[in-house]
């Protein structure tokens, strides 16, 4: 079993309770709370999984991990408020290492202006983090809400750093976003940009056409499959200003009916689209 099965078995055992608007299947569980809706979900960031020891420092582990697990809260349109941190530490790691790595993480929540409330720590063959998150929003966007003939677009180019490098939120740009367009659905780009559109896509129960050509790559076509870029992906209604978001965004495609299939555009020439991307088993 892969993890997309996986998560379609959980997605047909899990009941949500009265209160729970999205549970599985999203990159947030959201559960109503007063006028606001909360936002919380968990990432896992593991040596030899996610990470080579020996290609990343230990301050950027903690950049990177708290950083992945912050932004499936920007991709439903949260603000993150709150993150606690598990640690399994191996026998090689020292005091001093794990403060680089606890440095990592609080000079990125800082940053965001998140609280670290708590976590676990263990021993552990080798070195994991489990971060947990919480966020809020008046207003949130799935992944589920996509429509035919909507554009779908991303927030940036793909490739652009390295695995080992920190990356920026698109907090700020998603806030603005949902405030002035009708965004349908998000996700961001944690597995692919191929993947993560087909999850979209899957949760909506749509197809679409990828136009290959403009798809904003660095090394070419790779970098559609590569993942851990974090920019976000977002289908908004044709109605709205598409030339005022072509100025700031990547217009990379199209919702189209269940029917068309997954399909990508080069020049004249429509393909079937290989569903490829970093699944993490």
């Amino acid at each position: 079993m892969d993890e997309l099965t996986w998560v379609e078995y959980l997605k047909r055992k899990v009941n949500k309770g009265k209160d729970v608007i999205a549970s599985v299947g999203d990159d947030c569980a959201i559960v109503r709370h007063g006028k606001e809706y909360m936002l919380l979900t968990s990432d896992l960031f593991i040596e030899n999984i996610h990470f080579k020891r020996d290609k990343i420092s230990l301050y950027n582990i903690g950049q990177r991990a708290v950083g992945r697990a912050l932004s499936d809260i920007v991709s439903c349109a949260g603000v993150p408020r709150f993150v606690g941190i598990s640690a399994g530490l191996p026998t090689y790691l020292s005091t001093r290492g794990l403060k680089s790595i606890f440095s990592g993480i609080k000079d990125y929540c800082r940053k965001y202006k998140v609280s670290i409330i708590g976590g676990d720590t263990a021993r552990a063959s080798c070195l994991f983090l489990d971060i947990w998150a919480i966020g809020a929003t008046k207003k949130y966007v799935l992944r589920s809400g996509a429509r035919v003939g909507d554009y779908i677009f991303v927030t940036g180019k793909l490739g652009r750093l390295k695995f080992n490098q920190p990356f920026s939120l698109r907090l700020y740009e998603i806030r603005s976003l949902v405030t002035k367009f009708n965004i349908s659905a998000m996700i961001d780009v944690s597995d692919g940009f191929i993947l993560d559109t087909y999850r979209i896509v899957k949760e909506s129960g749509k197809g679409v056409l990828v136009y290959g050509d403009k798809v904003p790559v660095t090394r070419g076509m790779r970098d559609m499959f590569r993942g851990e870029d974090y920019e976000i992906i977002f289908t908004v209604n044709k109605s709205e200003d598409i030339d005022a978001l072509k100025k700031k965004y990547f217009l990379v495609g199209q919702i189209k009916p269940k029917s068309w299939g997954y399909k990508i555009k080069f020049g004249n020439t429509i393909n079937d689209l290989a569903l490829k991307g970093y699944l993490h088993f």
